[in-house]
């Protein structure tokens, strides 16, 4: 639950059946719909996961600096590298 004046991140969806344990620790990034509308790609570790979904852990900006947020999210929301970038353009 986010507090007063905080947004909450919608796109997350936990597994029917999830792990309990931790499985790994692996570099991700992530794709946020938060409840203001915004959406973002952001810098994540992945913990556990299953075919269809995965759970990750992301450090929120410098107000809340050393604090982790955890979530369940899609797999498709869940990426280890992206080749879709768009390039900047060169002079």
């Amino acid at each position: 639950m986010p507090i007063a004046g905080q947004r909450a991140v919608v796109n997350g969806e936990r597994p029917p059946d999830p792990p309990v344990k931790p499985q790994g620790n692996v570099p991700v990034i992530v794709h946020l719909v938060w409840s203001d509308g915004a959406e973002e790609w952001r810098p994540a570790r992945a913990i556990r996961w299953t075919s269809t979904h995965v759970m990750v852990g992301w450090g929120d900006e410098a107000a809340e600096r050393g604090r982790e947020h955890w979530t369940w999210l899609k797999a498709q929301d869940v990426m280890r590298s992206v080749r879709w970038l768009v390039p900047p353009q060169r002079g």
